[in-house]
């Protein structure tokens, strides 16, 4: 099975241009910017990328699949088998391994497409348990009805928030994690591991803040494609997912002028 790498930034101008920021006292904002305007033409065909689509289709679908009749017949369609659905570690190991067997299917994976699967499961993770009982396991009925609550555009907009800032601080640490170990030691940007570690937290911080641009229109759309159009087709979902990548971009550039 073959891996469809993202590009290659490091010879590029707009990379040399990173590098230099970080070679700079150039702050965070700045940074992400810089990085993030520089991979945006990878980000762009990212949507073009069967794998990453099948991710980003789970994202959208699975709310309206668990509010549905048949949700464990659907699961199943996914390669899902019936238990997984009885705990959020089931469901979220489940559709690790639905992921597997569609990158199988396809012949290949995808370094967005992983970076996509990574966001997908830790914002579930999060989200699910944000709104599951803490003292006591959760039952099956409970799972698939936290898991239905995103079907609505308000819940919906904060999963897509979440989604898209930790793919967004994914996308730009799968770049800037290949220089920042040249940034370490004395007289250098970073004096040492910890000091990098907490440039990472500020950059995780940083696309949080931006992704709020996400949040304002994800539950809008999620209303109109899904409820008055009823066109969730995979080519609305391809866009909703451009244009996310888009605003996201540009509230970085938005957040550097202001900072």
């Amino acid at each position: 099975m073959g891996h469809i790498r993202l590009g290659t930034l490091q010879r590029s101008k707009k990379w040399r241009d990173v590098i230099g920021l970080l070679d700079s006292d150039a702050d965070i904002a700045r940074i992400a910017e810089s990085a993030a305007h520089a991979s945006e033409s990878d980000l762009k065909r990212a949507s073009d990328d069967p794998f990453f689509q099948f991710v980003t289709q789970l994202l959208v679908r699975l709310p309206l699949l668990a509010r549905a009749p048949g949700f464990e017949a659907e699961m199943a369609e996914l390669g899902l088998p019936s238990e997984a659905v009885n705990s959020v570690t089931g469901l979220l190991s489940g559709l690790n391994e639905a992921i597997n067997q569609q990158a199988f299917k396809q012949g290949h994976s995808s370094d967005a497409g992983e970076l996509a699967r990574s966001a997908l499961i830790e914002s579930l993770s999060v989200q699910l348990r944000d709104k599951l009982p803490t003292l006591f396991e959760p039952t099956p009925q409970e799972v698939r009805k936290a898991l239905a609550s995103f079907a609505g555009g308000q819940e919906f907009s904060t999963l897509a928030r979440d989604f898209f800032a930790r793919l967004a601080y994914r996308s730009l640490d799968y770049y800037l994690s290949r220089e920042l170990a040249d940034h370490i030691g004395p007289d250098k940007r970073f004096g040492n591991d910890g000091d990098r570690v907490a440039f990472e937290s500020a950059l995780r911080q940083h696309t949080f803040e931006a992704s709020k641009i996400v949040e304002s229109f994800a539950g809008g759309w999620y209303g109109k494609t899904v409820w008055k159009d009823q066109n969730l087709s995979q080519d609305k979902i391809n866009d909703f997912t451009r244009y996310a990548f888009k605003k996201m971009r540009s509230e970085l550039g938005r957040r550097r002028a202001t900072a």
